[in-house]
């Protein structure tokens, strides 16, 4: 993997955490600001141009923090992963933040609800043709920026199991550092262009006083109770939790590579067989769909540490509820994967395949407990599905989720949250842990079966020999049969019994 110099990471590391610090001190400020704007659209008699272009400001001011918070909290836990499978795991992060901050903007061709879009609207019912100018512009860099950086396959399939060789062969091409580095470097910059319009508009719009004035003035210096007991939680979770995950970590990419490599040589078998025009045995689709589920169930399993990581690895609290977004999105997609949110799902879902294969041979998992968790995991699933969109998306259509998702964060329980985490995590390892028992069993079954062939040729030939009267001659004539048959369906003892 093509990795930046130590000495560029660590500049890179200080950066974006100094960028982190100064977007936590604004934020809150700049939120409490909007919606006292908010509150005086609502008194408003008739339709007031200039304050709905100060709100749009704000939003403006919104989501320029939220999309380079987002990309600075990624790009520190890139940069301080040491195993490639979670480096790969957040460059898939930052390209969801490259996709979804172009969407929040622009949108796509006609899309009419970016917040540049809409700018362009109000400013040239203003008659600001400068501003409107510049805001076009910054459409056009940022169009650009999307062509260059933004890869929507992998944003499409990223916490999407369906297909688990269609992400690790995507995953595998992920292995390139500076790309996405610099590609979070062209977004700050268009991000400082969107800064110094904001700017602009803000002091063409509020000439004589300072729009943060009473926001500042009623901030509190109050305990923040909420935030200590968080804080308690953390560092409990790190002593105990953070080497457990970064081990599980270390054999990830490892573990990945050989189940692939396996599926690759079962496909290779299969065209071989399909060549000669020979029927493909049902052990061999078998044993394809089982690699297939441990391969899902693999990535879920990376997937769900990745998510708890990065938390652990977090440097203060809104950065770790940040985290909290990738855990509660990962988390949402995983479930939903592994046993669905209704019964309609559940019956495609990745544990109706795995009794599905229980059921159809003489595999028998113990799967009583894990449904039961399984089925108390996923009981608000649907209901909660409105947060993950929050969470994913910045914007969709008309809908502006960052003051609500903001909130959110605000009002997130780190323990529970990081129980259920951690719950997920041990449902995943359990998923694993059966398809890798299914495998066992499929192996056993198919040395049973081989040995009862086996026998059962070895007593015709046994039988034909004593009716020959043990004749010297006839036995010896059978000799290449029985080493036929043991190289068959014999192993390797069988064969040296022959």
């Amino acid at each position: 993997m093509a990795d930046a110099s130590p000495e560029s990471i660590q500049r890179l590391i200080e950066n974006s955490e100094k960028g982190l610090k100064q977007i936590e001190i604004s934020l809150p400020l700049i939120l409490e600001t909007r919606q006292a704007i908010e509150e005086a659209i609502k008194k408003q008699d008739e339709h007031n141009v200039g304050l709905d272009l100060l709100k749009m400001v704000f939003d403006m001011m919104l989501g320029e923090h939220e999309v380079i918070y987002d990309l600075s909290a990624s790009l520190d836990a890139l940069l301080k992963a040491t195993d490639d499978y979670t480096k790969r795991y957040y460059m898939q992060s930052l390209n969801l933040c490259f996709c979804e901050a172009c969407q929040l903007f622009v949108g796509d061709d006609g899309d009419e609800d970016g917040l540049l879009s809409r700018l362009v609207r109000l400013t040239k019912e203003l008659h600001q043709a400068g501003c409107e100018y510049i805001a076009r512009h910054i459409i056009e860099d940022i169009r650009s920026f999307r062509k260059e950086y933004v890869d929507r396959e992998l944003r499409n399939i990223t916490r999407h199991y369906d297909d688990p060789v269609k992400m690790y062969e995507k995953q595998k091409g992920l292995d390139n550092i500076d790309f996405f580095a610099k590609g979070a470097s062209e977004l700050m910059a268009i991000r400082m262009e969107v800064t110094v319009l904001s700017s602009f508009l803000l002091s063409l719009l509020t000439p004589n006083k300072s729009v943060h004035q009473d926001v500042v003035s009623k901030s509190s210096c109050g305990l923040d109770l909420k935030g200590m007991l968080n804080d308690a939680i953390f560092k409990a979770l790190k002593k105990n939790l953070k080497g457990e995950v970064q081990r599980t970590l270390n054999n990830a990419q490892a573990a990945l590579d050989d189940c692939f490599r396996l599926y690759e040589n079962r496909k290779k078998a299969e065209k071989f067989l399909e060549e000669r025009n020979l029927q493909i045995p049902d052990e061999l689709n078998k044993l394809g769909s089982l690699m297939l589920l441990r391969m899902e169930s693999l990535f879920l399993r990376y997937d769900v540490a990745c998510s708890i990581w990065g938390y652990l690895n977090a440097a203060s609290d809104k950065e770790r509820s940040q985290n909290l977004r990738l855990i509660h999105i990962t988390k949402q997609a995983a479930l939903t994967h592994i046993y669905g949110y209704n019964e309609k799902a559940r019956e495609k879902s990745m544990w109706a395949k795995i009794v599905a294969v229980e059921e159809a041979g003489d595999e028998r998992l113990n799967t009583v407990d894990v449904e039961k968790t399984l089925k108390d995991m996923t009981s608000n699933l649907q209901e909660d599905k409105s947060n993950s969109n929050m969470f994913a998306h910045y914007r969709y259509k008309e809908a502006f989720y960052i003051p609500a998702r903001l909130e959110a964060f605000g009002k997130m329980e780190h323990h529970t949250e990081l129980m259920e985490a951690m719950k997920l995590l041990n449902v995943c390892k359990s998923m694993e842990t059966y398809t890798v028992k299914l495998l066992c069993c499929m192996n056993e079954n198919q040395k049973k079966e081989r040995k009862r062939q086996y026998d059962e040729w070895m007593s015709k030939i046994d039988e034909f020999t004593s009716k020959a009267g043990h004749d010297m001659q006839v036995a010896e004539a059978l000799r290449p049969l029985r080493e036929l048959i043991s190289m068959v369906y014999g192993d390797e003892q069988l064969s040296r019994n022959a």
